[in-house]
């Protein structure tokens, strides 16, 4: 039987992370979800091409490099599968708030570094910066490091240089379209944007990066990518 990895590699993903990030986006589950009874999965026919022009909005997006940085705050270990005692990160986020944890990492976060926008939050989320065993991913509230930040207490993670598709949404109410807005993101860069694109999601941490007041917020997704070396071939 394939590993979750082979199979992960057999599809052209750096991951089983990112394999099931891509399946659940397109399928509404995960893959081992799919190998029960009776579960309803889609199917795709041969793909044709045909070109219209629709009055749509064009997708936004960046490329950006990064330096190295450090990043700081609270960590879960949740489950790709949903299995039970795993913390989920939307329940880090929930919880976080409950109990104080993220009054304290706000506290404690500093000024903001140069590198980034100075408009934006001070918390953050970040998944994927290490490995983690059999079907799970890490997912940390994050700080960025900075000359006033105050990470005793916390765990500390370094994040090296590295290259990545940045997708912005437009300004929303945080407490109405949060989550559509979160998964009409993710949809632009796995099913629109990365299959046309002349460059691979890699290995490597991804980010959920927030800005705005109270009442209105946005979001940025920063995708680990690299650019694919197309050669030609000479007869």
């Amino acid at each position: 039987m394939s590993s979750a990895y082979d199979v992960a590699l057999k599809y052209g993903y750096e991951s089983p992370v990112s394999f099931s990030r891509a399946f659940a986006n397109i399928h509404g589950i995960t893959p081992n979800e799919a190998k029960q009874s009776g579960v309803e999965l889609k199917a795709y026919p041969k793909i044709s091409f045909q070109i219209s022009i629709k009055g749509e909005k064009e997708m936004n997006y960046r490329i950006e490099t990064k330096e190295a940085f450090d990043v700081f705050g609270i960590e879960t270990i949740a489950s790709l599968s949903g299995e039970d005692g795993f913390v989920s990160p939307a329940e880090l986020w929930r919880q976080s708030h409950q109990n104080g944890d993220y009054k304290r990492l706000f506290n404690a976060s500093g000024d903001l570094p140069k590198f980034i926008s100075q408009d934006l939050c001070k918390i953050h989320g970040v998944e994927n910066y290490r490995k983690t065993e059999g079907n799970t991913f890490p997912y940390m509230l994050c700080s960025f490091v900075s000359d006033s930040s105050k990470t005793d207490g916390y765990k500390i993670q370094h994040i090296p240089s590295q290259t990545y598709a940045i997708f912005p949404s437009e300004k929303f109410k945080w407490d109405e379209d949060f989550m559509e807005v979160l998964r009409n993101l993710q949809k632009s860069f796995y099913s629109e944007w990365l299959p046309t694109a002349n460059y691979e999601r890699i290995a490597g941490a991804n980010f959920e990066i927030y800005g705005g007041d109270r009442e209105y917020g946005y979001i940025e997704l920063w995708f680990p990518v690299k650019q694919i070396n197309i050669t030609k071939s000479h007869n």
